[in-house]
């Protein structure tokens, strides 16, 4: 995984869902959910700007592109019909890049370490914060890179943030609240120094719902975004990543400078009075959003 899990499981974005990670009370749930509503698997799609023509090829630089969500945000920037140059920063070490490359497979990327120099090498139109909790701050770290993004001239910069930060905390199953509190307030210190920088730069954060751990990394599901803060449930890393790429591919800017909730319509979660899947006859608890 990528970071310390606790008594919830909590590794990157989300708390993570794995049965193993539950209480032996809970695990039924887990089956109920996907009796209910099994995954779709499929191929990405991606909605296109500008009448499905790319006006020019744009950079763009994917920071921890070795996490799971990193990953998924690289292979989907790279099977775009978009022509995209990507850079994706990595781990250091020999071994951890070979292990990258095996995860990208036949795909092909730059990659450098996790630094300024990144961004002054690659110029990027766009960044893609995937950081992740780990022994430094997320907003300590997130906060070199948009400051490196705005004297740099890039034009937009996606944070991929986690369900539970800000307002959203009401979405969390009740122990999570306060368990993960110092976690999300942390992130939450993110997300606002990136939006105290809108005049400058355009930003778009995503809160991703935990990770499913009951399905591949590389199943797009049924992903979408809504301004609700109370959405909550499971999404994959590829779900994830698809609503990146359509939002960058989108002719509609009125989706930029703003923050939404990330999670699949296949696993939705009702969190009070108790957590529970979201029954097949039961209307979605949020307004999904038109992308």
């Amino acid at each position: 995984g990528n970071g310390k899990r606790n008594i919830f499981g909590f590794v990157g974005h989300g708390l993570r869902s794995c049965d193993h990670h539950y209480p032996s009370h809970r695990r039924g749930l887990l089956h109920q959910l996907h009796q209910q509503q099994p995954l779709l698997r499929g191929k990405r799609s991606y909605a296109r700007g500008n009448g499905g023509q790319s006006t020019h090829e744009k950079n763009v630089l994917v920071l921890e592109a070795d996490s799971r969500i990193g990953v998924e945000v690289v292979k989907a920037f790279l099977e775009s019909d978009t022509h995209w140059n990507v850079t994706a920063t990595v781990s250091s070490g020999d071994k951890k890049k070979h292990k990258y490359a095996r995860r990208l497979g036949a795909l092909q990327v730059n990659t450098c370490e996790q630094n300024y120099q990144a961004v002054a090498t690659c110029r990027p139109d766009v960044v893609v914060s995937c950081i992740t909790t780990a022994k430094e701050t997320v907003h300590g770290r997130n906060q070199l890179f948009v400051d490196a993004a705005l004297e740099l001239g890039a034009s937009k910069f996606v944070f991929m943030s986690s369900i539970g930060a800000g307002e959203s905390a009401c979405a969390l199953p009740g122990p999570a609240k306060e368990t993960m509190k110092p976690v999300m307030s942390d992130i939450y210190l993110a997300e606002q120094y990136l939006e105290s920088k809108s005049n400058s730069i355009d930003h778009l954060i995503l809160r991703c719902a935990p990770l499913n751990d009951l399905s591949d990394d590389s199943e797009v599901g049924k992903p979408i975004l809504t301004e609700s803060p109370v959405a909550y449930g499971w999404i994959t890393p590829a779900g994830a990543a698809e609503l990146v790429l359509r939002c960058l591919s989108t002719s509609d800017d009125t989706i930029l400078g703003k923050t939404y909730s990330a999670v699949d319509t296949n696993t939705v979660f009702v969190t009070n009075p108790f957590l529970r899947p979201l029954e097949s006859h039961e209307s979605m608890p949020f307004e999904p959003l038109p992308l």
